[in-house]
């Protein structure tokens, strides 16, 4: 039992190149570097050099919280506890861009995106509406089309 003794073990990060690299071996081309991120995974895993594993996680939580920040959510300050808490923070993740993509579909069916044809601009029309005259706020060109 003394082989396992000092070793760092697993954290969020660790866990997430995981994930990253279950994606990655879905593809033909990408399976080598799914396979890489796992001999890093297995790399930090056993390392007894604890100060840099745990400075590497604290990176990954900081960079993470940063991204996370926008949604209004935030990993735990927590670095090496238990299985069932990393598995809280995921679905906690995944329940974040779950309703990322939820709103983001009720705006698809809300709103019509199109781009005016004489300068590209985008604009935004309601849906439902039939046909309305679009005026672009860009170049004022008028257009007719049906939402």
């Amino acid at each position: 039992m003394k082989f396992l003794y000092g070793t760092y073990g697993f954290d969020l990060l660790s866990i997430f190149l995981i994930f990253i690299s279950m994606f990655l071996n879905i593809g033909r081309y990408t399976r080598i570097l799914g396979a890489f991120l796992i001999i890093i995974v297995i790399y930090r895993a056993f390392s007894k050099n604890v100060y840099k594993r745990t400075k590497e996680s604290k990176k990954f939580t900081s960079i993470a919280n940063k991204m996370l920040g926008r949604f209004g959510k935030k990993l735990p300050d927590y670095h090496r506890t238990s299985l069932e808490s990393y598995a809280k923070a995921f679905r906690n993740l995944m329940n974040t861009f779950k309703n990322y993509r939820k709103s983001k579909n009720q705006y698809k069916n809300q709103y019509k995106i199109v781009k005016c044809p004489k300068c590209r601009q985008k604009l935004r029309l309601p849906r439902g509406k039939g046909y309305i005259i679009a005026t672009c706020k860009k170049c004022n060109y008028e257009f007719k089309l049906k939402t």
